[in-house]
């Protein structure tokens, strides 16, 4: 019986630039703001030091060595793997007719280091709020992990009668023209007690992914870097090119062993999470600087 309105309005700026090199390398620059209107009138600069930053990457990328190191994720980097590896797994609809998921997804079990914790919530300014999903659900905080254990699960009204339990605000739809499904609204890691001085002090040799192209996976992940530095003797050296980082998102999660005490949520103008046939979705993500003791480098 409840009549929900709410009125939000998305404006920004995006360019996109493709630097080549003598060598054949190509670098394609992507520069996306915010959605609050009042940023906009900062583009000139941030899309100056964007574009700086990647003509030096440029110039100066060597390969990256393959093989197992240490790697910290920015705050972007650790934000989308959040989104694409974790919660979209989360998402429960994916649970009703797979016995076996539900069981790989119960809650209560280990699934992580004890230091994380991800959480989900509408309430966030930016593209992931919805103050009310498509059902007239009042945004909430959910965990999803609780200091290293499987603490809940996205629904929608359907989903939750199934599974007997809470609703948690994520019906959402991209239109009218479609049904709300299960979806993530704003997907963050908690923070740590360090700071990035300290992450980065006990690598010998590891890698810091800074922006990334894309990422994809649901048991195994796969991210692919945009701007990426080697860490050497604790501190950052030369840029790197990295093809793709990669690995089992359970392994991943559990070799998490640090995180920086600030947490920065993005949210940019044209970001959209696709599901099925609805794409598009406006979300938002985010956390602190995540140090991982191992991952596939390649």
């Amino acid at each position: 019986g409840a009549d929900i309105k709410y009125d939000y309005q998305l404006a920004g700026v995006v360019a996109v630039v493709a630097f080549a090199t003598e060598n054949d390398f190509v670098q394609n620059m992507f520069y996306n703001t915010s959605p609050f209107f009042n940023e906009i009138n900062y583009v000139e600069d941030g899309l100056k030091d964007v574009i700086k930053e990647s003509q030096a990457f440029v110039k100066n990328a060597k390969s990256c060595e393959k093989g197992n190191f240490p790697v910290v994720l920015s705050p972007l980097a650790a934000g989308i793997f959040a989104h694409e590896s974790f919660g979209h797994k989360s998402e429960s609809d994916f649970m009703l007719s797979d016995e076996s998921m539900r069981e790989e997804w119960k809650i209560g079990q280990n699934v992580g280091a004890p230091i994380l914790s991800i959480a989900e919530c509408g309430e966030l300014p930016g593209c992931g709020y919805v103050p009310y999903d498509d059902e007239g659900t009042k945004a909430r905080k959910n965990y999803l992990i609780k200091n290293g254990v499987l603490a809940g699960r996205l629904h929608n009204a359907q989903t939750a009668a199934a599974l007997d339990e809470e609703l948690t605000g994520n019906a959402r739809a991209v239109d009218c023209t479609f049904e709300p499904i299960v979806r993530m609204t704003n997907t963050y890691i908690e923070a740590g007690d360090l700071t990035f001085e300290e992450m980065l002090a006990p690598i010998q040799k590891g890698y810091f992914i800074k922006t990334i192209s894309h990422g994809s996976g649901m048991s195994t992940f796969t991210i692919a870097p945009r701007l990426a530095y080697e860490i050497k003797d604790g501190k950052l050296g030369r840029p790197v090119q990295i093809s793709v980082i990669t690995g089992n998102v359970f392994e991943t999660l559990g070799q998490i062993d640090g995180l920086t005490r600030d947490v920065h949520m993005l949210s940019f103008v044209t970001g959209g999470c696709g599901k099925m046939e609805q794409a598009g979705l406006p979300v938002g993500f985010g956390g602190p600087y995540v140090r991982v003791s191992s991952m596939n480098v390649q």
